[in-house]
């Protein structure tokens, strides 16, 4: 079984590393556990494993979308320039017709009842793994209508659904401008991750502007098989047809993918890795973090709960916690994000017997929580002139996650100082005295000014 699962990792690392090293040039720039990887890239990676959703941030012409596109190509066997055809490149017009479907209107004017069951899907909903380009010119009236695409998977039209389940789906946005719309909240908290793809460095920068035609696309490329894909596409068949058809080509263009030295990862290889990942075990320290960093987001000491209809927060006199330094509350997808993200990273990097450890949850932990929170103006200001190298908010997730300031520390610090005396009430109520762990974890309470994890602790075990 080590073996095998060996072999896995070895594609999936096979299959990065050629990304990287030739088609998405870039820079490491972030570390887990002494390995230095691109935070782009990386995520990317993790986000096909478990057929996750991320959103690329950047400049124009900074590789969002084309990383998007490599690594949809590579690691789903589609052909490069299929991927290219079948995105959607975001813009005000955008309408559930252009985005989804419309009405087959020669079976409408045959007058066949059935025609609002039989929609003429795009072909964006047709093929599984999923780019929209520039999503925040889409108007936020009309970014509802992919919610359920990124969360689920499920595509509905008329009378008509498809159920794709969960499929890798990457977003990006430019930074703002003129011509663009907010993400509306909703939908920033069901992209699992978020990532900036930065600059590469002058010498890649150089490389890169050398390729002015793309050539090394070619290689991804299959105008061929393209086209007898998009022809069943078109065909107007029922979808389960399709699907099997298109499987079946891409087998063929998995041949010629394995005949230029790439690992072919096959659908029987990506269902064992998510049945490994599934059983990956958090260590003490990673399951105590994320139930600190949890207990922050979620727990008010004056409200009970954090809301954001009671917030602005300021709770700072109950204490510097992370509930006092953003509006709104945790969400359950982003924790379930959280630890999927961190479970496929800790099976990535070890093949025998891969554990979540406390590294693991630190450098994936910011890059889950930053598109999904909103700081309050005077968390902001207190970090707007910092030295930094990433976005303003990344920057301030990562050190309010990690150690943090001295005028504001940080939930690692926060968790380095009290665990052992959560540990304390945990072994407590292991051993059935539910009330000595009730009457510890009030004392570390201390009438609210102590940790938000003790309050919540107290609840779990039938306090008041």
């Amino acid at each position: 079984m080590t073996d095998k699962k060996g072999r896995l990792q070895e594609k999936v690392v096979g299959l990065q590393a050629r990304i990287g090293d030739e088609f998405y040039l870039n820079r490491p720039d972030i570390e887990v556990n002494g390995e230095r990887h691109n935070a782009a890239l990386l995520f990317g990676t993790l986000t096909e494993l478990n057929k996750g959703s991320m959103l690329l941030f950047g400049e124009y012409g900074g590789g969002k979308t084309t990383s998007a596109e490599y690594l949809n190509a590579v690691f789903n066997g589609l052909p490069l320039d299929l991927v290219k055809r079948v995105a959607i490149r975001g813009n005000p017009q955008e309408t559930k017709e252009s985005i989804i479907g419309n009405p087959d209107y020669g079976l409408m004017n045959t007058g066949d009842r059935e025609w609002g069951q039989k929609p003429m899907w795009t072909h964006w909903s047709l093929v599984g793994p999923k780019i929209i380009d520039e999503f925040p010119r889409i108007p936020e009236s009309n970014q509802a209508l992919v919610l359920d695409v990124v969360d689920r998977g499920n595509i509905g039209y008329m009378r008509a659904h498809i159920s794709q389940g969960k499929q890798p789906f990457f977003a990006t946005a430019n930074y703002a401008d003129k011509g663009s719309f907010e993400l509306i909240p909703a939908m920033r908290d069901r992209f699992d991750v978020a990532v900036e793809s930065g600059f590469p460095g002058v010498m890649n920068a150089l490389y890169i502007a050398q390729d002015y035609h793309n050539d090394k696309d070619r290689i991804l490329s299959n105008p061929e098989l393209t086209a007898r894909i998009l022809q069943s596409l078109n065909s107007g068949n029922p979808y389960e047809k399709i699907q099997a058809e298109l499987e079946e080509i891409v087998i063929e263009h998995k041949i010629n993918l394995v005949s230029q030295g790439f690992p072919d990862l096959t659908r029987e290889d990506r269902e064992r890795i998510e049945q490994e990942v599934r059983v990956v075990p958090l260590d003490r320290d990673a399951e105590q973090y994320f139930a600190f960093l949890v207990s922050e987001m979620n727990t008010s000491q004056r409200y009970g709960q954090k809301r954001s209809i009671d917030d602005p927060a300021g709770e700072r006199k109950n204490g510097l916690y992370l509930n006092a330094a953003f509006i709104g509350s945790g969400s359950r997808r982003a924790e379930k994000s959280l630890l999927r993200y961190a479970k496929t990273l800790a099976w990535l990097q070890n093949h025998d017997k891969p554990v979540v450890n406390l590294d693991h949850i630190l450098q994936v932990a910011p890059y889950i929580l930053w598109h999904r929170i909103r700081w309050t103006p005077e968390t902001e200001q207190a970090f707007r002139d910092s030295d930094r190298r990433d976005p303003l908010n990344l920057h301030i997730t990562k050190t309010l996650l990690g150690d943090g300031t001295n005028e504001m520390p940080g939930v690692k610090k926060r968790f380095a100082e009290s665990h052992e005396n959560y540990q304390r009430v945990i072994d407590l109520a292991g051993h059935g005295e539910i009330d000595e762990a009730i009457k510890e974890a009030r004392t570390y309470d201390a009438g609210g000014r102590g940790h938000p994890i003790f309050l919540d602790t107290i609840k779990d075990l039938g306090g008041r």
